[in-house]
């Protein structure tokens, strides 16, 4: 049996079998992408898992050394000072500002002005950092997030200015750049 096929058969034929072979190029294209999406995600995944897990042991030498200082009673007045510090945390995905008392004593009414270096606004979502701050006592080990909503119009790098009250009523103030 022969099949007689007219020219314009043959062509919308061939049309749409290299049709047929980019859309398998591009399927082939998205798997590979997805795969390695995947694995980045997941490599960041258990890139931030670690450094929860670094925090958390850090944290707990801190209070075990906090502990042992309280218990002997031999330390002086500078060591029952609050220490607090303030990070950029979280990577790209869940950014946030992670205050941290490193001290020996609690601090009170704990602030925290973020001004953009490169930006406009600031990175300081309504909603938190107005209901969190300033934070009315922060123990020796403890800590307070906020979320950061970073965008172009913040930028990534960030002058921080932080203030406190020791439990001795002396106010101290710090300030450091951050970016992420």
């Amino acid at each position: 049996m022969e099949v007689n096929m007219e020219p314009y058969q043959i062509i919308t034929i061939a049309v749409a079998t290299c049709g047929v072979l980019i859309a398998a190029g591009g399927l082939i294209v998205s798997i590979v992408s997805l795969r390695r999406s995947s694995a980045n995600e997941a490599q960041s995944k258990r890139l931030t898992e670690k450094q929860e897990e670094l925090t958390e042991l850090q944290l707990k030498l801190h209070r075990d050394e906090v502990e042992k200082i309280e218990t002997s009673n031999t330390s002086s007045r500078l060591d029952k000072q609050a220490d607090i510090r303030v990070s950029l945390e979280g990577g790209d995905k869940t950014p946030k500002f992670v205050i941290r008392n490193w001290g020996y004593s609690a601090a009170s009414d704990v602030d925290l002005e973020v001004t953009p270096v490169q930006g406009h606004s600031s990175p300081l979502v309504n909603g938190d950092a107005d209901v969190k701050l300033p934070i009315p006592r922060l123990t020796p080990g403890g800590h307070c997030s906020l979320i950061a909503a970073l965008s172009f119009d913040t930028g990534v790098v960030f002058d921080l200015s932080w203030s406190w009250t020791d439990e001795d009523g002396s106010k101290k103030q710090e300030s450091s750049r951050v970016s992420l």
